[in-house]
């Protein structure tokens, strides 16, 4: 087996992946039959599925750019918008995670910032 087989191997199997990716996410984001048969319980938000969805058609857009030109200005914009999109996702996860803990330090602050603005308040 020659050095370029297994990349060749490693690169088809990637796009049967993507292709599948893509499928499915149509599938269930059409809300068709193949939605409708998922178990009630077992079915994926299609908002969530939204989102990822664009971010992965994000990156299919983005990579050959980036890979091909890197110094153009459509690969420079498209390269931030794919770096917001990442940074947007990984808030939203680890802000998911850590929420519920960080939740009551944002209440204490939203009090005493409020407490704050009364006392600035000037008296009519």
């Amino acid at each position: 087996m020659s050095e370029s087989e297994p990349t060749v191997l490693a690169l088809a199997l990637l796009g049967v992946l993507a292709v599948l990716v893509i499928v499915a996410s149509i599938l269930i984001l059409s809300g068709g039959k193949f939605y409708q048969k998922i178990p009630e319980k077992a079915r994926p938000r299609r908002w969530f599925v939204a989102i990822f969805f664009s971010y992965f058609a994000m990156f299919c857009l983005w990579f050959p750019v980036w890979f091909l030109d890197r110094g153009s200005l459509i690969a420079r914009l498209l390269s931030v918008m794919f770096g917001a999109f990442t940074v947007f996702i990984a808030a939203w996860v680890s802000l998911g995670r850590v929420g519920a803990i960080l939740l009551p330090v944002i209440a204490l602050i939203e009090w005493a910032m409020s407490g704050r603005a009364r006392k600035n308040r000037t008296p009519e």
